[in-house]
């Protein structure tokens, strides 16, 4: 029997030097990867540019984006994690899973 797919919630902070027509390839982009590592997203979300509450690699402001989406046994958190991590654009990420 497959097992039923959980429901996830990525919050990313990007660095606050994309903006524009940047956002947009960046949401593209987070929905591309999430997809490739074998999830299923349902929701995107510009949640736009906010003061960080501590600077981080320097920043102060961070440009926040989140989705949700659903991974089975299938899907490759440890290397979608990795991924993030080498990205020079993501200045924090936080992967949680959605009660409902």
């Amino acid at each position: 029997m497959a097992q039923a797919a959980t429901e996830y919630e990525i919050m990313v902070v990007l660095h606050p030097d994309i903006v524009g027509d940047l956002i947009e390839e960046r949401m593209a982009h987070l929905r591309g990867t999430l997809t490739d590592y074998g999830n299923d997203v349902t929701e995107v979300i510009d949640w736009g540019r906010r003061r960080l509450a501590y600077p981080i690699k320097q920043a102060f402001e961070g440009h926040y984006l989140i989705a949700h989406y659903e991974g089975g046994s299938e899907s490759r958190r440890d290397e979608l994690e990795q991924s993030l991590l080498i990205d020079e654009q993501v200045l924090r990420h936080l992967i949680v899973r959605r009660d409902h």
